[in-house]
């Protein structure tokens, strides 16, 4: 598989972590328990990647969750 086609399928994957972000913040006000849930979800994706992927999808990861107020700068 291409690089491009990887990234392509994992960007796919990281729109719908996105996605489901806010119902996670509905679903899991304590932020202990949010956190677990987003991570449980993260990780799937992070498992999934090829290791040379890792940084950019980590990257990817940090900007969402930084352009949603979740991550200080």
């Amino acid at each position: 598989m291409s690089k491009l086609h990887r990234r392509n399928r994992q960007q796919l994957n990281l729109n719908r972590l996105l996605a489901k972000l806010p119902c996670l913040q509905q679903e899991f006000p304590d932020p202990a328990d949010f956190w677990r849930a987003f991570a449980g979800l993260a990780d799937l994706i992070v498992d999934a990647a090829d290791p040379d992927d890792i940084d950019w999808i980590a990257c990817q990861i940090n900007a969402m969750l930084e352009a949603r107020g979740l991550l200080a700068h």
